[in-house]
């Protein structure tokens, strides 16, 4: 091109094209990125739901504290596919034991809003808890993999 205008036009089209396309790519890194925390959320959210409703089934009819006690500890070892048999598995039921003596007392029939409102809390230190001791927050030792079966045809 023998029009130096001309050279400038292109130039800058083909400068705004490489913006665009930088943008784009950039655009699709953080949504995906969004996206794997959103996926996150709603997978703690669920399990954090399913552990807390286990856990209120199995203490809902407990008797008193020790029983209350070690139900809550079956259904969060259930929960969890944990025997017990570390010494790190005791020592999170261990901690998680405040949440579950909420959550029987929240079940009382003349429990308050107080009452219930202490689980959120007591949950919210328990997961504090893990995060700090493990780097990892607790809702990821849930995480269950799916193991892939090959597929067997029948003759």
């Amino acid at each position: 091109m023998t029009n130096p205008e001309l050279a400038n036009y292109f130039a800058e089209l083909d400068r705004l094209a490489k913006d665009a396309n930088v943008a784009e790519d950039e655009f699709r890194r953080n949504i995906a990125k969004r996206i794997r925390e959103l996926e996150e959320q709603r997978a703690f959210a669920f399990r954090r739901m399913n552990l807390m409703k286990s856990v209120a089934q199995a203490v809902t009819d407990a008797k008193d504290e020790e029983e209350a006690k070690a139900k809550a500890r079956d259904a969060f070892l259930a929960e969890l596919d944990w025997t017990g048999g570390s010494q790190f598995q005791r020592d999170v039921v261990e901690k998680f034991m405040p949440v579950g003596l909420a959550v029987w007392e929240a079940s009382k029939p003349d429990a308050k809003a107080e009452d219930v409102a202490k689980i959120g809390g007591e949950l919210a230190a328990f997961e504090e808890w893990f995060a700090q001791q493990r780097e990892t927050p607790f809702l990821a030792v849930m995480e269950k993999q799916m193991v892939e079966l090959p597929l067997v045809e029948r003759a």
